[in-house]
């Protein structure tokens, strides 16, 4: 065993939440403060559910140690448990910031009223200045003053514990730059505008809160599919609702009609229709048998049945697509680790640009002559106060939280429509695709032979040959047979139960038709049966493409049925939609012959095609593609898993009961509809565009407000309310993702 092998064994993994982590700042603050702790191997943080992954050595670091390390940053860790303990103390802080964000509203509301009585004016309140210098102050402005600092306190009042931690640690994060500000306007004398602040930002932490915690719901929403508990069968046949996790594989479970599915199985009872919608993203309701596998969330759209339980709670297909999204942060987006690499060298830049600002101007006027005196006192003051703005405005948040809320409200939205997207990387890189591979059998075309043409001779019809062959090919489960058997209940063509019936193992069948005896089979059978050899080559000579089955009656020849694989319906309608939404290329790399792959590329339209594709061709046609840009190659996930894994993004067509496709693939259609795919792209490149807006405007809004700053031409309510507003409108831009569904 290798030393990484060694490390990985050791290596101890659990999840905490943490209450306090609801800003890429804290993500940064645990970072800093934690990577340093010696067994502590990796971190993972999810700010949507504020929970911290961490991966340790458990022989140089207990659990005990690590909580006290989160602790020592001034923050608190707990076992992570989705929907238990976890969100019970989210709701607690939530409650917590709420009351102290409405005291600081009253203590505020109050100080305003009795300031502005004082002053006789609105207006003169507004200014916030209390103490004239040419006056003494009377009681009641210092009164005022109280009321004021009360709601500062209120407003403050979880934002300055986190602030002296980080000081502690000469570490300046959102909360101290904010301190900062807010004592700074109370040296100034700006008591009524210290409580605003102070209101405003508490104000801001709990509206981006709200909304990251709708982003939360989103994803919680898709654990809400199942029922909590299952009809299950007792040893004295009765049946018993007992909760999910007391359900263990083997077991028989009941599903009435219009119930969810509580888990994963195999039908043994019943034929129901089941939407299978909540997993698929299937439109209409599939007919299913004893035999088939049902899935947790899907709806009994028909009759009860039964099942057989296959995966016990924690194990459904459901649950995997959940985990999977639930993890999906730890695969950072590219734009993602832009940001986070940015944010590193922008925040201390704009600390310094701030004590700039503060103390630069006032020294050149002084040095310079411009100011002298008295008159010095009041221009520090105001590049002090406007030093003050840039620490407000030196907040990154919206910069941060602009890339993972776009990434989850993005997977989120695929996952709610039966596609499964592994993390922000897979869905980045797929926004960019120029070009798309695709495997013909089971992707463009269905995989299930079908009658393409039936070719009568010697003076019988299409339909009646089509019947015999029917006939004989009744009580056989080859797909050639069952094609023949769908087109003749196609045609409306009545069967008849074949005489003295024999089934000629990989050749065909033979027996008695309407009294006179015939046979169905291939073009090896038929050449041992026919007398005219010379007919049967010429008739067979004029079939291209399909496979062939030739129909008799003694030595006669009766006629050919053709089969072929068939397109699926839409398939030239989602080529041109990829080509509208901007795709380069859409190629076809197929193993079936090149006359095959020809046809059916010039039916639906690809821009090239490639035929008789071994594994290893398929990679080398892969790579080839890729010179022309970002490649996706969507095949089965099996058998195209060394293709899949060779373009940039890997699809699986339906991947629904295929394990294998879903860990291989990068992305997964969990049903086989292939127009899934424009929608696919479309969303891929409205996440990309998104994101792309959205760290623009933040950087946009937060130049202005320098420029601002700078020329004296705002103030710190501004500041508060542009980050504020910034990092809202950044989260309801991303919100929207959630909105996007399949037509």
């Amino acid at each position: 065993m290798s030393t990484q092998q060694v490390s990985d064994v050791a290596l101890k993994r659990v999840s905490l939440h943490v209450p306090e982590l609801d800003c890429a700042e804290e993500v940064r603050q645990l970072r800093v403060g934690l990577e340093p702790v010696t067994g502590i191997e990796q971190l993972d943080f999810d700010v949507l559910s504020g929970r911290m992954d961490v991966a340790y050595d458990d022989r140089q670091l207990t659990y005990e140690q690590l909580v006290d390390a989160v602790v020592n940053l001034g923050m608190t860790a707990k076992p992570f448990r989705k929907g238990g303990q976890s969100d019970v103390q989210q709701a607690s802080l939530t409650r917590g910031k709420e009351i102290a964000t409405a005291v600081a509203a009253l203590f505020i509301a109050a100080g305003f009223v009795m300031h502005a009585i004082i002053e006789g004016s609105l207006v003169e309140a507004l200014s916030g200045e209390l103490f004239p210098a040419e006056t003494s102050p009377p009681f009641t402005s210092l009164v005022v003053a109280g009321l004021y600092l009360l709601g500062t306190i209120s407003g403050a009042w979880y934002v300055a514990p986190k602030a002296l931690m980080s000081a502690r640690h000469f570490r300046a994060d959102m909360n101290v730059l904010m301190c900062v500000a807010i004592l700074g306007a109370c040296l100034l004398g700006d008591f009524f505008e210290a409580a605003m602040v102070a209101f405003l930002f508490s104000t801001s932490l709990l509206l981006e809160q709200w909304s990251v915690a709708r982003a939360r719901r989103s994803i919680s929403d898709l654990m809400t599919q199942t029922p909590p508990t299952a009809h299950v069968r007792c040893c004295s046949d009765d049946w018993k609702e007992k909760p999910l996790a007391e359900i263990n594989v083997g077991q028989i479970c009941l599903v009435k009609p219009g119930e969810r599915a509580p888990l994963d199985g195999v039908i043994t009872t019943g034929s129901p229709a089941i939407n299978q919608a909540p997993v698929t993203g299937e439109s209409i309701p599939v007919e299913k048998n004893v035999g088939d596998e049902i899935y947790a969330g899907t709806i009994n759209g028909g009759s009860s049945f039964q099942f057989e339980v296959t995966h016990a709670a924690g194990d459904t297909m459901l649950d995997r697509i959940a985990k999977m999204i639930d993890d999906a942060h730890k695969q950072r987006a590219p734009s993602q680790q832009w940001v986070e690499k940015f944010s590193a060298y922008y925040t201390p830049a704009m600390m310094i640009l701030a004590a700039a600002v503060m103390i630069l101007p006032t020294l050149i006027l002084i040095v310079t002559g411009a100011v002298q005196g008295e008159a010095i006192l009041p221009v520090a003051t105001e590049w002090f106060y406007n030093g003050l703005i840039l620490l407000v405005i030196a907040c990154p948040c919206a910069l941060v939280i602009a890339t993972p809320v776009s990434i989850v409200c993005g997977l989120t939205a695929a996952a709610r429509n039966g596609v499964l997207i592994k993390g922000g990387l897979a869905l980045e890189t797929f926004g960019r695709v120029d070009v798309l591979a695709m495997d013909k059998t089971g992707t463009i075309t269905t995989g299930v032979p079908a009658v393409t043409q039936v070719a009568a001779h010697n003076g019988y019809d299409e339909n009646e040959v089509l019947r015999i062959a029917a006939s004989l090919e009744q009580h056989s489960n080859h797909p050639l047979a069952t094609a023949i058997l769908q087109a003749a209940q196609e045609r409306g063509l009545t069967l008849v139960e074949p005489t003295d019936f024999a089934e000629i193992a990989g050749r065909g069948a033979s027996g008695g038709v309407d009294g006179a005896p015939a046979w169905v089979g291939s073009l090896a059978m038929a050449r041992e049966r026919l007398k005219d050899q010379a007919q049967l080559q010429t008739a067979a000579g004029s079939v291209k493409i399909g496979s062939l089955v030739v129909v008799g009656k003694e030595q006669e020849l009766l006629g050919l049925i053709v089969l072929g694989d068939q397109i699926r319906a839409g398939a030239a309608d989602v080529i041109a939609q990829l080509h509208k939404l901007g795709v380069k290329d859409v190629a076809v790399i197929s193993g079936d012959n090149n006359a095959a792959v020809e046809q059916v590329a010039a039916e639906v339209g690809v821009d090239s095609w490639r035929g008789e594709q071994l594994p290893q061709d398929k990679i080398e046609a892969v790579r080839q593609l890729r010179g022309e840009g970002v490649i996706a190659m969507i095949g089965d996930g099996v058998n195209d898993g060394p293709a899949l894994a060779a373009a940039d993004v890997g699809i699986a067509m339906g991947a629904i009961g295929a394990d294998a496709a879903i860990e291989t693939a990068d992305v997964a259609l969990m049903s086989d509809e292939i127009n899934k795919l424009p929608w696919l792209v479309g969303l891929a490149r409205r996440t990309l565009r998104m994101i792309q807006f959205n760290i623009a405007f933040a950087l946009c809004v937060k130049v202005i407000f320098v420029l601002l700053a700078i020329f004296g031409m705002t103030n710190l309510w501004l500041a508060i309310i542009a980050d504020t507003g910034v990092s809202l409108l950044v989260i309801a831009n991303s919100l929207r993702l959630l909105r996007s569904h399949q037509k």
